[in-house]
């Protein structure tokens, strides 16, 4: 079992992006990405509402979680089992002078990693906590509540995203129960 640190991703809330998430089909794209609901989605094209800034954030939490182009080659190099299908966007209003960002919705069996002595308030999670013995030698995990997906990152490999400076989120430390 690796001892070492854990951080989850999440939504930076003062990030700016150009993917308002009304565009996409709820359905589709399920905030919970399980085995059968990946197993439905096809490499595809969704459309987004531009929100006015002109950065696009690396990571989009909503409608579910898809990484940006530039760090799929990362999360398989940190986890190989992790299966992706593609997603371009495209603006709904004007595609021809907006930005076509190509997003990956990842899959990744959920683990059973949070301890019974989190904080969880209404499925959401307050105060999260890891089972030591349930991340054994993971560098990536794929976990959540009744109202959370949650992507967390072993110490080595927040640091190897941390390297390619991600706009859009912020790593919150997880503290590990032994």
């Amino acid at each position: 079992m690796i001892q070492t640190e854990w951080f989850w991703i999440k939504k930076d809330p003062d990030a700016p992006s150009i993917v308002d998430a009304a565009g996409f089909n709820r359905k589709k794209y399920p905030y919970f990405t399980d085995a059968e609901s990946f197993a439905k989605v096809d490499d595809s094209v969704a459309y987004y509402e531009y929100s006015g800034n002109l950065l696009a954030c690396d990571f989009l939490f909503e409608p579910t979680f898809l990484i940006n182009d530039d760090l799929q080659p990362l999360f398989k190099f940190i986890e190989p089992e992790l299966e992706f299908k593609g997603v371009q966007l495209y603006s709904a209003r004007d595609a021809e002078k907006s930005a076509t960002p190509l997003y990956w919705l990842p899959y990744l069996e959920f683990t059973d990693a949070i301890s019974e002595t989190s904080k969880i308030v209404q499925g959401k999670p307050e105060k999260l906590i890891f089972k030591a013995d349930a991340l054994g030698e993971k560098r990536l995990v794929h976990c959540k509540t009744a109202a959370a997906d949650i992507w967390a990152l072993s110490l080595e490999a927040a640091e190897c995203l941390l390297r390619r400076q991600p706009v859009g989120i912020i790593l919150k430390k997880i503290p590990i129960q032994q």
